[in-house]
């Protein structure tokens, strides 16, 4: 792999030929591998910015290089084989008459063998969810089965760097979580995210660029960018949904008018609380979790997925990559274990374990709520 940076954007401007100044000075770069969510206002020059990382747009100033080249009419061909842009609008890049055929334009102009063509076509429709719709006209999908075909056509071929325009918009649930997963575990490729769906740079990206007004006002960790709800607000943006869901349950746990019963009520059915790794990765879970014992999360380096792997009294869960003993607040667990029979694994969903009825919630500040005797005994009756 070069020493250079996968991409280097060197104090570029761009006006319109309108005379629509957009971009004013862009300065940034991202390391081979790195993935970055780039993320602004409508307005604000995300776009524009994207569509010149592979020369669908040249700097009126300043430069942008790619692996080390800077990018210009003669080299687009071997730019272009490099960096792969998924656009918004999928409409803007799908033109063949089948679906097998869009997604094979690109490894057919790389002049790769027709078997190679083939699987590379087979596996990027597997990866997007299109497989068996090889043969439909691409012109008769849905625009989210569009959306999903565009970003086919790109993986085909294979380039180093993937470039997105707003990639989850008109995903439906399940698709738009397979992309995250790809996304997740994608590795050796560098990740640039154009987005609104600030959920989907929490989950996927280390990094965050924030664009205002063609300038990038604000570049660093995920976890410390998309925490920060006065610099989001300045630029018109505001907390991803889980960690605004996640204040909103603290706010209504805490709140001093609220009897034990409801508390209980809330705490029986809504479980929430976040972990921030030595890495960087942040992730919030949000779910039912009726038990008896407080949970003291402790830091990984380890990246890792959640699975729900549990049902009933006798459950073993792992929560993998990140470690937690189980205690009484205030007290050491009794057996000094990192409780390996009894730790457990978590990915948001709802999910019950009943032991002796005592429910609790908690998060990272504020331990665990208990329900009264009383409580305790309507719990169990129930």
């Amino acid at each position: 792999m070069s020493n250079n940076h996968a991409i280097e954007i060197n104090n570029v401007f761009f006006t319109y030929p309108d005379g629509h100044e957009v971009l004013k000075g862009v300065q940034c770069s991202i390391a081979h591998g790195e993935k970055v969510a780039l993320i602004g206002a409508n307005g604000s020059g995300k776009s524009t910015l994207m569509s010149h990382l592979n020369g669908v747009q040249l700097a009126t100033s300043g430069n942008v290089k790619i692996d080390g080249s800077v990018i210009s009419r003669e080299n687009l061909k071997n730019i272009r084989r490099k960096v792969g842009i998924v656009f918004q609008d999928p409409d803007d890049q799908l033109f063949c008459p089948t679906v097998f055929d869009d997604v094979a334009f690109g490894p057919l102009n790389l002049g790769l063998p027709e078997n190679e063509i083939e699987a590379r076509v087979r596996e990027a429709l597997e990866i997007v969810g299109l497989q068996g719709f090889e043969e439909r006209s691409s012109f008769h999908l849905s625009f989210g089965e569009r959306k999903r075909l565009a970003l086919a056509t790109v993986l085909s071929y294979q380039p180093d760097i993937l470039v997105f325009d707003e990639p989850s918009t008109n995903m439906d649930p399940l698709n738009r979580r397979n992309l995250i997963k790809w996304l997740q575990h994608s590795t050796g490729k560098t990740v640039l995210l154009c987005t609104h769906d600030l959920d989907i740079a929490l989950e996927v990206c280390s990094r965050c660029l924030v664009l205002a007004d063609g300038k990038i006002v604000a570049d660093g960790p995920t976890s410390s960018i998309l925490y920060d709800r006065k610099l989001l607000e300045e630029n018109n943006l505001e907390l991803p949904l889980a960690l605004m869901t996640h204040e909103l349950l603290h706010d209504m746990l805490h709140v001093e008018e609220m009897n034990d019963e409801h508390r209980t009520i809330i705490g029986n059915f809504l479980h929430a609380h976040r972990h921030v790794h030595d890495s960087g990765h942040v992730h919030v879970h949000i779910h039912a979790h009726p038990h008896e014992h407080e949970h003291l999360h402790e830091s990984s380096d380890d990246d890792h997925l959640h699975e729900l792997g549990h049902q009933g009294a006798e459950h073993t869960h792992s929560h993998d990559g990140v470690p937690h003993s189980h205690a009484e607040a205030g007290t050491e667990p009794e057996s000094g274990h990192q409780d390996p029979a009894d730790t457990h694994h978590h990915d948001g969903r709802p999910h019950t374990h009943a032991e002796d009825g005592q429910v609790h919630y908690h998060d990272e500040e504020s331990g665990h709520l208990a329900p009264t005797d009383e409580q305790q005994k309507k719990l169990r009756s129930s």
